[in-house]
């Protein structure tokens, strides 16, 4: 799946949105998703975000803070779509997904990072996950909780 095709299916996935969005993904994705939304700047309050991860080597505690710093920004009810690695079922498909993950230096463990549960323990509600690029990509959709 190409870089356009990923853009427009988390997009997708993110709905129609009247403002801003915060956007924190790798240059070339970036620029695929700046021709269709607004990106918020610093100081824009955003109405959603979108964060991909992949290609990444970004520490637990490096991703956490980062989503943290995403989630204060954003009112509640705010949706998030956040995209990373995953890890193909079929043999044959992980074989490929890691091979790929090895052309990027990145290590076949990265594509069993339990995005949607981190989203979870940072005060999102996960409302829906799924799999694009033969299962390599996982893309969740999160809101933001109202703060307690």
């Amino acid at each position: 799946m190409s870089r356009a095709r990923l853009a427009a299916h988390a997009l997708r996935l993110l709905g129609p949105v009247a403002g801003p969005v915060a956007v924190t993904a790798p240059r070339r994705l970036r620029a695929h998703l700046a021709s269709r939304l607004v990106a918020a700047r610093d100081g824009d309050v955003p109405v959603a975000a979108l964060v991909a991860f992949l290609g990444s080597r970004a520490r637990p505690a490096a991703r956490q803070a980062l989503l943290a710093a995403v989630r204060d920004r954003l009112p509640a009810s705010a949706p998030v779509v956040l995209l990373d690695h995953g890890q193909p079922r079929a043999l044959w498909r992980r074989v490929v997904g890691a091979a790929v993950l090895a052309l990027r230096g990145l290590g076949p463990a990265r594509a069993r990072y339990p995005a949607a549960r981190e989203l979870a323990a940072l005060g999102f509600a996960v409302e829906r996950m799924c799999l694009a690029c033969g299962e390599r990509v996982q893309i969740v959709l999160a809101r933001r909780r109202p703060p307690s």
